[in-house]
């Protein structure tokens, strides 16, 4: 008799899945951009119950606060920086 996942890890193996698969699929087109690796980040994250800021460089965190309009949650995500001018 085989243990079947429970409903919540076969979601988040989905979406580590899909993520890698998105990633893969950049690479071959010779991009990465911080969507994409905020995804595999969110998935990863997801999996492991931690936050997505601790997958991602003190960079990437400081290019979605300046430049990037993703969707954000910090009590998933974790924090982003405040960035003083």
């Amino acid at each position: 008799m085989t243990a079947t996942p429970a409903p919540n890890r076969e979601a988040r193996l989905e979406a580590v899945l899909q993520a890698a698969l998105h990633l893969l699929g950049a690479r071959q087109d010779h991009m990465l951009t911080i969507e994409e690796w905020t995804d595999l980040a969110r998935a990863v994250a997801a999996c492991q119950e931690r936050k997505t800021a601790e997958y991602l460089t003190d960079h990437d965190l400081e290019d979605i606060t300046e430049r990037y309009a993703l969707e954000w949650d910090e009590a998933t995500d974790g924090p982003l920086p405040t960035l003083d001018e």
